[in-house]
Formats: C-alpha cells, sequence, structure tokens
C-alpha cells in the first residue's frame, strides 16, 4: 500500500472513531448498566488513543543512509555476561573479533569465572570483572569507565553476534556532537523461539521496523539495551548508567536528553542475537522491561515532566509507556463480556441500525489501518496474542507506580529446552481462568437461550452479537495458548538452517542444518545410527575466504519420506578449537550477514545438490 493510502486510511479511522465515542458516550447509555457502561467506554477510548499514537510513530518510516566517518574516533566494546555459558559468549567474541573498524573488546563478567578470563585471552579480548555485582547490568557498564578510554563505546548482550560493519555504518552519526547515542535493530538467528510468527517476523518486528524508525522522526530513539553506540562524555554526564530502576537502557536516555543530548536510530540490522527460547523466558524478560520502564514514571525523568524534552519526545515516549497498560484494556473488555453473558445486562442500549453504521466501520477502519500501518511486520492476531500473554504480567508491573521498590534485575535464559505441556498453562494462569470462566458464562447463556436454563433475558440483536463475541474470544484464546502447549523444541542448541554442499567418502551431501553440536545430511542414505561419519565442509570466514573444515561425528538419527531413507542426523564429536571458531564465524557472523542483508528467510529450501553454489570440487581453499 503507498504511503500516502496509509495515511489517509488512518486519519478516516481515527475520524470514525472519534464519531463513534461522542455516539457512544451521549446516546447509548440509557437503560446500561452504569459500571460496564463506563468501563466499556474507558477501554475503547484507550484503543481510539492508542491508535492515534500508533499513527503518530509509524506515519512514515524513513529510509536510513550510512553517513560517513570524517574523524578517527576510539571506541571500546562492551560485551556484559553474567551466567551465560561459554558457546554463546563464544560466538559473540567471534562477532567482535570480525569487526573491522578498530576497537578494543572488553568482556565485562559479573558472573567472575574463570573460564570467562580464558575464553576471553583466546579470543583477543581484554576481560574485567568486580568485587560484587551492585545494579546488575547497570553496574557492569558503569563501572569500566574509569578503567576504559574509548571516545564511543558499542554495548552488546552476551548473546548479540555483531556484524562485520557494525561500527562502519554508526560511528559516522557522531560527527554531529550532539549526538549521544545510536541504537540498531535487534535481530535474532533462532527463528524457531516462541516469539517467531514466521522465519522472517517475530513479536519485536514491528516496534525495531516501523514503531523505531518512526520514532527517531521525532528525535525520541532510545538505548535499547544492546547493539548500540554510545558516547562515553554523554554517559559520564549523566553519572553513569542510571540504577533507579530496572529499566536502565530507557531510563539512560531519558537522563541525556536532559542534559540536553540527542539520539538517532539506524534503521539496518547489525547484530544476530537470540530470543526467549519459551514462554516462560519470554514472559521473564517482558516483566522485567514492564516493572523497569513504568518506574520511570515515578523519577525526575518522567517523560511528561523530564525537562529539555520537545513536545514529540514527550508524546513518543510516553506512547511507548501507554502501551503497558493495554492490559487493563482487553481486562475490562472480557469482564465486561462475562458481566453481560452472565446476567443479561448490556453495557449499551442502541439502535440494531445505528450501532452497525457507527461501531463496524470504525472497528474495520481501525483494524485495516494497525496492518497497514505494521508494513507486513504484523499478522492480524498478533498484538491478540501476545496482549493475552502479557496481560497478566503487564497488570501487574503497573504496581511499580505505588511503591518504593525498584526490583530486581533477572538475566533472561539465553539456551534450553521447551517441553510445552502444562508449564504453559501454569505460566498464563489468568488466561486459563477467563478462558474458563467465558467457557462456563457461554454454554449458560446458550443454554438459556434454548429455555433450557433460567438466566436473565438477553434477547435478538444483543444475543447473537454478545454469544459471537464469546465464541471469538474463546477462539483467540485456544488459538494463543494451544500452538504453545504443543509445542516441543527438544535440541538444547540451535541448529542453523543452511543451503551448504559437502563431502563424506568422496561423495557429495547436501547439509540441511548446522551447529557445532551436529548436522542434518541429505543424500547419506547407506549409514546406519551408530555409523561413523567424517564429513568434509568448505565455508568462508568474514574475510571472504574459505578454509576446509572436517567434522566427524556419529549417525543419531535416519530421516525417512515416504518409507524410504532420505538423510541422517550427525552429532560431532568434540571439535577442536579452530575447527569450531570456524564454524562460529561461518553461522553466526556470515551466515547471519546474509539473511539481515538479503531477507532470506531461515528456513528457505536449500536447492538442489547438484547446483549448490557451494560445490566443494570448484571452492577456492586457503590453509
Amino acid at each position: 500500500m503507498a504511503l500516502r493510502a496509509r495515511q489517509v486510511l488512518a486519519v478516516l479511522a481515527l475520524l470514525f472513531g472519534g464519531a463513534y465515542l461522542v455516539w457512544r458516550i451521549g446516546w447509548t447509555g440509557d437503560g446500561a448498566l452504569v459500571w460496564t457502561f463506563w468501563l466499556l467506554v474507558a477501554a475503547e477510548a484507550f484503543g481510539w488513543i492508542s491508535l492515534g499514537l500508533y499513527a503518530f510513530m509509524a506515519w512514515r518510516v524513513p529510509e536510513t543512509v550510512r553517513p560517513g566517518i570524517d574523524t578517527a574516533r576510539t571506541v571500546d566494546v562492551f560485551v556484559t555476561t553474567y551466567d551465560e555459558s561459554v558457546p554463546v559468549v563464544h560466538a559473540t567474541l567471534v562477532g567482535c573479533r570480525a569487526i573491522r573498524h578498530p576497537h578494543t573488546t572488553w568482556l565485562l563478567d559479573d558472573g567472575r569465572r574463570p573460564e570467562m578470563r580464558a575464553l576471553a585471552e583466546s579470543m583477543g579480548a581484554r576481560y574485567l570483572t568486580r568485587a560484587d555485582n551492585a545494579h546488575a547490568k547497570a553496574g557492569n557498564i558503569t563501572a569500566p569507565l574509569t578503567r576504559t578510554s574509548g571516545e564511543l563505546i558499542l554495548t552488546l548482550d552476551a548473546d548479540h553476534v555483531p556484524l562485520p560493519d557494525i561500527l562502519d555504518a554508526t560511528v559516522g552519526y557522531f560527527e554531529d556532537e550532539s549526538v549521544a547515542l545510536v541504537q540498531t535493530p535487534h535481530d535474532f538467528a533462532n527463528r524457531d523461539s516462541m516469539q517467531h510468527t514466521r522465519p522472517d517476523r517475530h513479536e519485536q518486528s514491528l516496534f525495531y521496523e516501523v514503531i523505531a524508525p518512526g520514532k527517531d522522526r521525532h528525535g525520541a530513539a532510545f538505548w535499547c539495551g544492546s547493539a548500540t553506540l554510545i558516547r562515553r562524555a554523554a554517559l559520564e554526564e549523566v553519572g553513569g548508567v542510571r540504577t533507579d530502576t530496572v529499566a536502565e537502557d530507557f531510563h539512560t536516555t531519558l537522563a541525556m536528553h536532559a542534559a540536553g543530548w540527542s539520539t538517532r536510530y539506524h534503521h539496518e540490522t547489525l547484530v544476530q542475537g537470540l530470543a526467549p527460547h519459551d514462554l516462560a523466558g519470554f514472559l521473564l524478560q517482558r516483566d522485567r522491561w514492564a516493572r523497569g520502564n513504568l518506574r520511570v514514571f515515578r523519577t525526575r525523568e518522567n517523560p511528561l515532566t523530564c525537562p529539555n524534552l520537545t513536545v514529540k519526545q514527550r508524546l513518543s515516549y510516553t506512547a511507548s509507556l501507554l502501551n503497558y497498560f493495554s492490559a487493563f484494556q482487553r481486562l475490562a473488555l472480557l469482564v465486561v463480556l462475562i458481566v453481560t453473558l452472565a446476567s443479561g445486562r448490556l453495557p449499551l442500549h442502541a439502535d440494531p441500525a445505528a450501532l452497525l453504521a457507527l461501531w463496524l466501520p470504525w472497528t474495520v477502519a481501525a483494524f485495516a489501518t494497525t496492518l497497514a500501518l505494521g508494513r507486513g511486520r504484523l499478522g492480524p492476531l498478533d498484538a491478540s496474542r501476545y496482549g493475552l500473554l502479557t496481560m497478566a504480567i503487564f497488570a501487574r508491573a503497573a504496581g511499580v507506580l505505588f511503591t518504593r521498590k525498584v526490583g530486581s534485575f533477572k538475566v533472561t535464559p539465553k539456551e534450553g529446552t521447551d517441553a510445552g505441556g502444562v508449564e504453559v498453562l501454569r505460566a498464563t494462569k489468568m488466561v486459563v481462568a477467563f478462558f474458563a470462566v467465558l467457557a462456563v458464562a457461554l454454554v449458560a447463556r446458550t443454554l438459556a437461550a434454548a429455555g433450557w436454563l433460567a438466566l436473565p433475558s438477553l434477547v435478538g440483536f444483543a444475543l447473537w452479537v454478545t454469544l459471537a463475541l464469546g465464541v471469538y474470544e474463546l477462539w483467540v484464546m485456544a488459538w494463543t495458548l494451544g500452538p504453545l502447549v504443543r509445542r516441543r523444541q527438544l535440541r538444547h542448541d540451535y541448529r542453523y538452517p543452511v543451503q551448504l554442499s559437502g563431502r563424506v567418502d568422496g561423495g557429495l551431501v547436501r547439509v540441511r542444518d548446522l551447529s557445532t553440536k551436529g548436522a542434518g545430511l541429505d543424500g547419506l542414505v547407506d549409514r546406519r545410527v551408530g555409523d561413523h561419519v567424517e564429513l568434509r565442509l568448505w565455508l568462508p570466514d568474514s574475510t571472504g575466504t574459505v578454509r576446509e573444515n572436517v567434522l566427524e561425528g556419529l549417525v543419531r538419527s535416519r530421516r525417512t519420506t515416504d518409507g524410504h531413507v532420505t538423510g541422517v542426523g550427525v552429532m560431532f564429536d568434540d571439535l577442536d578449537r579452530a575447527t569450531k571458531d570456524r564454524l562460529v564465524e561461518y553461522l553466526a557472523v556470515v551466515r547471519g550477514a546474509e539473511v539481515a542483508r538479503q531477507g532470506l528467510p531461515a528456513d528457505a529450501p536449500a536447492p538442489d545438490v547438484a547446483g549448490s553454489p557451494a560445490e566443494p570440487s570448484a571452492v577456492p581453499r586457503a590453509g
């Protein structure tokens, strides 16, 4: 859809919504149950305001152009870690080593682990730790400021593998001496995570690809914790990373604005991280974000009162925080629906024709506008899905507005398995409870409509609309929870889908997935479980040099199609350090850059082996 068409649709939706709300408040209250009337009006008004703020931020997505670099600047790369495993941190340090722009990498280990010191030394990085873990990640970033000297600091979470040109793309912004930080998008290599709705779309896609570029137009880009290049002078001026909340990044950004600094967003994928692999990790992370960000309302950096913010910045930052109150909107809608089904008391009284003439255009236009402004990064039911999953934690997080407690910082797990099942239901107790209560109310109202149960009267158009809404809400809950309950992700280490050719005993095989632990091979049909395999792969590194890799292991599984063996799963023996480094560099850096640049879906089917662009016999070799 053309930009102008999106904008016209947004304006029409807001006009329809405004007219509908005026009519709702002025002409639909007679005879309605008073408290559900106003609760529903409040929920509908919140939806209208949210759409307006969404349009404000997503009105236009500007193109990103890399600024030129005229001034040589020293850069420190801070990789923060606490309890992440060696393989996770290893991949990030491999990426740091491949960064082309001159820099010094520092591994900041709050776990004080000897294996991390050894890893840093082996990867050419410097190692720093501190005596305690005061203020968690915020303290871990602030502590090294007196022990390092780079003019710019690139902050990376332990699982965020940078691409080689991350500094080439962002250092040029600091020619503007007012710029405090440049944020880049977060993308994720493990595209089988629970927050991925498609291989190329995840729960944060809308923010990083639509909302964040829009915020940049208003001077309201903010530090998102990682993949951020920061001017040391700006960070030191505000006293280091703020510790009043557990959203140190968002809070520190506001402090920088208050000190007169500006911020930028560079819309180009330059890191590949690890998304929470299961629902528990996802909810843990969102709970921390919600508690930390809402806590900012209780600090002097409250975006409503923070000094030196423009009107656009105040509106943009406040819009980000108001998103957490969408939990109460959804709760209100569910409560009104259940009470109406059970009591027969309507939250509004209106002529059906008038209701359809005003409510239907607003609803359709709002839905269409939401999708259009999302520019393909938001599915039709994504907002409902994630709204349900986060409803309880966002509602609970609002409690920070009424307490002095800052809350604790808990690290999001970067690895593990996902067994789904009953654990999903335990983690979503509020959704399950509403599902059960709504189902009972829906069944009871259906029985009452059939004359089999005595309930207060609800007839005609109101009956059918209420039943339809009840069935729809039940379906959305089942559609949200069902796949998570059935989900089984049993590999501890992510297997990257690849399109490679290799050789086993001189014969050509196709490699369909690969990690440092194993591979899936097509075309190798004469091996049985337990057989030894020696796989030879020729892989490019970040400089384009192709090297041979010999990977030995055992067949652990066989894959069949229509009763015929089509491939095998191989688990590698322990790899030597040089081979492991080359594998990690190819998977996390080289392949990550290919996916980021070309938009290749990570699960794209591999081509026929004969047509593979990486046929071993034709590949130049080194080493």
